[in-house]
């Protein structure tokens, strides 16, 4: 099975507007990470952005719910995560 078919993919221009807009990526104790954004920043684009790059680099193999912070820490609006991983077609039988 190949997931790169399902995968989200992120241009460099959405990988390079978060990047600018990014203050510092936090870690949960579980190693979830979640992130502080600019104040300013429309924090429900933020956050649809910031989990486009995650599922797009594929580094976590585990669904989770992050978040997205503003700077100031007045705002916050969370983001499922969908690690896209190997194993999301098993219950499908589509992996025997």
């Amino acid at each position: 099975m190949n997931n790169q078919n399902h995968a989200p993919r992120a241009s460099e221009a959405e990988h390079e507007k978060f990047e600018h807009g990014l203050v510092e990526t936090r870690w949960t104790q579980t190693g979830e990470p979640y992130y502080v954004a600019k104040d300013g920043l429309d924090l429900q684009e933020f956050a649809a952005l910031a989990k486009l790059i995650l599922e797009d680099e594929k580094a976590i193999a585990h669904d989770f719910t992050s978040k997205v912070v503003s700077e100031s820490g007045d705002q916050e609006v969370s983001f499922e995560y969908k690690s896209g991983w190997f194993l999301e077609g098993l219950g499908e039988g589509e992996i025997e």
